[in-house]
């Protein structure tokens, strides 16, 4: 079984800065826990992000009048970019996006559609219809760039005291492709005038909580590895 090894991935990485700014010289901290993790390991790690997401898609409330549910499936795609990195961080976001395209019920809405209880191409039909067609469908566009986003720039050396701002900065993500969807479709929802004060202030609380929790998270798991390779 083939291993990836730090010299495989230098192979694979960019050794030059991006733009002259930012140097990508750290692996994911994923490769950093499991130095010899293989390529199957990997897969399997970035399909484990996947289902992470949507079980956290599954804890959820509905604000009143509000279509767009709170929900923790926001620090499941901050988790996946600190932890995957923004290569193994875009092959689990995109699996849990195409698996609610063709309706398997990952996202938070119930009218994502089902195959797991009806293998029927209606359900197919629900899941495009959500992703394309619905009032999430700009925030689930976030969740992929977001997931890219925080996993570049933890890589870059945001991984310490610096990592709460990458959360915030790809927490904030999100939401530019979530606005543009809902101000260039008419889903009756948010009223005119009121895209703010629907679609962003009412989510702020949460958001912030998640982004504390997963910099910790993230933050403690990068210190354990250095810890431990000081002493090895």
């Amino acid at each position: 079984m083939e291993f990836i090894t730090q010299k495989s991935i230098n192979n694979i990485l960019p050794s030059k800065e991006l733009f002259g700014l930012l140097p990508r010289t750290q692996h994911p901290l994923f490769l950093r826990v499991f130095p010899k993790i293989s390529l199957v390991q990997t897969i399997l790690l970035s399909l484990f992000g996947t289902i992470l997401v949507s079980l956290l898609a599954q804890v959820k409330f509905f604000l009143p009048g509000n279509p767009v549910p709170v929900t923790l499936q926001g620090f499941g795609v901050l988790v996946l970019g600190g932890f995957l990195g923004w290569r193994w961080g875009l092959v689990s976001i995109l699996i849990y996006y195409i698996f609610g395209l063709v309706g398997l019920p990952v996202f938070a809405n119930p009218d994502q559609g089902n195959l797991f209880t009806n293998l029927d191409i209606s359900e197919i039909v629900k899941g495009y219809n959500y992703v394309f067609m619905g009032v999430t469908g700009g925030y689930l566009l976030g969740f992929i760039l977001a997931t890219v986003f925080i996993g570049f720039i933890v890589q870059s050396g945001w991984n310490r005291g610096t990592t709460i701002w990458a959360m915030l900065l790809g927490s904030f993500l999100i939401y530019i492709p979530a606005f543009i969807w809902l101000s260039v479709f008419d889903f009756g929802w948010p009223a005119e005038g009121e895209l703010l004060e629907s679609a962003l202030y009412p989510y702020i609380p949460g958001d912030l909580l998640k982004v504390v929790i997963a910099s910790l998270f993230i933050t403690g798991i990068n210190n354990w590895v250095n810890k431990r390779d000081k002493e090895e």
